[in-house]
């Protein structure tokens, strides 16, 4: 035992006699115990235990009533703070609102996105409406995910933390508990499960970290892009941004600028602009599908399809071509590609995407 632990487990046993005449142990040192039962200071908890198993076995009983009152003082807080009705705020659960509406929304829209409503500018002009809307609560989202959870996690691990001990020192009144078989990791998990709000905990939990693994991805997508200087134009980078973002409001993995993929769209752009042609098929010998010119640019992944666009240098434009084109749409917001190629001649403009295994 520690010195700290030695000093505060003298100091409770004797702040009063410690037994009174025939009675058990008396009353201040029972309401002082407790106390120390549920404190948030695990050293002053850990003295509470020792302190009653010093009594010897005369107090064993009421040890046990204590304990049985400290797990439910344990429970009780756990559910108000779970539920949000303790002094420290749950940031998950104010999370978890906003990213439930977020996934119910994603799916609608993403069924509008992949909809071929024939160009029908009415149609377009609503689908640019729900992306804005959903942008907005997307980073509501993004932005209950960046809170600093310390005081929570904090006053989770205490009342935990204490369930836990009090759930093992409780075994010793009953070593056939189904509990005595779990280890510490299966013992949070079960108390967890078996709390009216706690067993919510976990969803949670797991939500907000999804929510901050994907806008680390798209961080990382946005550093990795921004470092290709020696190949790539600003209009690639800043077309990349725009598009990356938007597939994150939608749920959807960032794309990677990829050199070779990259090379095989300016080709095209290229060949297009020399020769007049406006085309996916090209008349170039060896360059005759999008998937020709991929291999012959060396790119080792599949293609998962190629957009074109002749009209504007600016990046904002040919995005907001294909967006409201329903085919160049589905490309663009189509999963299962993680690399993107954009190739640039004057006002023409040609991308692709597809997959590395890498």
């Amino acid at each position: 035992m520690n010195r700290c632990a030695l000093q505060l487990t003298l100091g409770l046993l004797v702040m009063s006699p410690l037994l009174a005449q025939d009675s058990g142990p008396s009353t201040e040192f029972k309401q002082r115990a407790s106390q120390w039962m549920v404190s948030t200071a695990g050293a002053k908890r850990k003295a509470a235990y020792r302190s009653w198993l010093q009594l010897g076995p005369e107090a064993l009983p009421a040890y046990r009533q204590a304990l049985a009152s400290a797990a439910s003082y344990h429970s009780t807080h756990l559910d108000q703070l779970v539920r949000g009705q303790a002094a420290t705020p749950n940031p998950y659960a104010a999370h978890q609102e906003q990213a439930k509406q977020l996934d119910e929304e994603r799916v609608r829209v993403m069924a509008l996105l992949k909809t071929d409503w024939k160009k029908d500018p009415a149609k377009i002009a609503m689908l640019r409406d729900e992306m804005v809307q959903l942008t907005k609560l997307s980073n509501r989202v993004n932005h209950l995910a960046a809170a600093d959870t310390k005081r929570f996690d904090l006053a989770l691990d205490a009342l935990v933390g204490g369930m836990m001990e009090v759930t093992r020192e409780l075994e010793r009144f009953d070593s056939a508990a189904e509990t005595a078989a779990m280890d510490d990791a299966e013992l949070k998990a079960h108390l967890l499960q078996a709390q009216v709000e706690g067993c919510l905990l976990p969803a949670q939990q797991g939500r907000f970290e999804l929510t901050r693994k994907h806008s680390a991805a798209l961080a990382a997508a946005e550093t990795a892009n921004a470092a290709l200087d020696h190949w790539a134009t600003a209009a690639m980078k800043n077309f990349a941004t725009l598009l990356n973002s938007q597939r994150c409001v939608m749920g959807l993995t960032p794309l990677l600028l990829e050199e070779k993929l990259a090379a095989a769209t300016r080709g095209h752009s290229e060949d297009m602009a020399r020769l007049g042609f406006f085309a996916h098929n090209s008349p170039v010998p060896g360059k005759t599908t999008p998937w020709d010119r991929a291999r012959l640019a060396g790119f080792q992944g599949s293609g998962t399809g190629e957009n074109i666009y002749t009209g504007s240098p600016n990046f904002e434009a040919a995005y907001q071509a294909w967006f409201g084109s329903d085919g160049h749409r589905f490309i663009m917001f189509g999963d299962g590609c993680n690399v993107l190629g954009v190739g640039i001649a004057g006002v023409i403009w040609t991308m692709m995407t597809g997959r590395t295994s890498g």
